[in-house]
C-alpha cells in the first residue's frame, strides 16, 4: 500500500495595510506552512503609511489590531493563536499596558507568551513588536 502525502507549499499572507512595507523592504506579514501553521511576522503599532504613533497605549493597541488583521486574513481567529513573542523597548514601563491589550485581543484565551526586553526596534519610536504562530483551523 502506498500512502501519498499532500505537500503544501508555503504561502504568503498579505494585506493592504502592509503594502508599503512590502514594497519598501520585501516585508511579508506572515507565511503558512505545512497546511497546519501560519507564522506571523512582527506586527507593529504603525499606521498604513508606515508612520509611528507616539502615544504608547495607542501604539500598543494598533500593534494588536494589526495582528488581528493578519489573523483574520488567514482566515483564523485570536483563539487559533497558539504562541506569541513580544519584543519591548521599555519592557517594565509598558508591560501592564501590553498585558491589558493582550487580554482585550484574546479574551479568555491565553496562548503561550514570551516577553523579551530589547534596546531598540527597526524604526525609531517603536516600543512593541508582536510575533505569532497560528494553528490553522481544520477544513474537515
Amino acid at each position: 500500500m502506498t500512502i501519498e502525502k499532500e505537500v503544501m507549499q508555503p504561502q504568503w499572507i498579505k494585506t493592504d495595510h502592509h503594502k508599503a512595507n512590502y514594497e519598501a523592504y520585501d516585508y511579508v506579514p506572515g507565511v503558512t506552512a505545512s497546511g497546519r501553521f501560519a507564522f506571523i511576522s512582527g506586527q507593529l503599532g504603525v499606521k498604513e503609511d508606515g508612520s509611528v504613533i507616539d502615544d504608547p497605549e495607542m501604539q500598543i493597541a494598533l500593534a494588536f489590531a494589526n495582528l488581528g488583521e493578519i489573523v483574520k486574513a488567514i482566515p483564523a481567529s485570536p483563539r487559533d493563536v497558539v504562541d506569541i513573542t513580544t519584543y519591548h523597548v521599555g519592557l517594565r514601563e509598558h508591560f501592564l499596558m501590553v498585558n491589558t491589550e493582550k487580554k482585550k485581543f484574546f479574551g479568555d484565551w491565553n496562548p503561550a507568551w514570551t516577553a523579551i526586553g530589547i534596546t531598540e526596534l527597526g524604526i525609531e519610536g517603536l516600543i512593541l513588536e508582536i510575533r505569532a504562530v497560528v494553528l490553522l483551523p481544520s477544513i474537515d
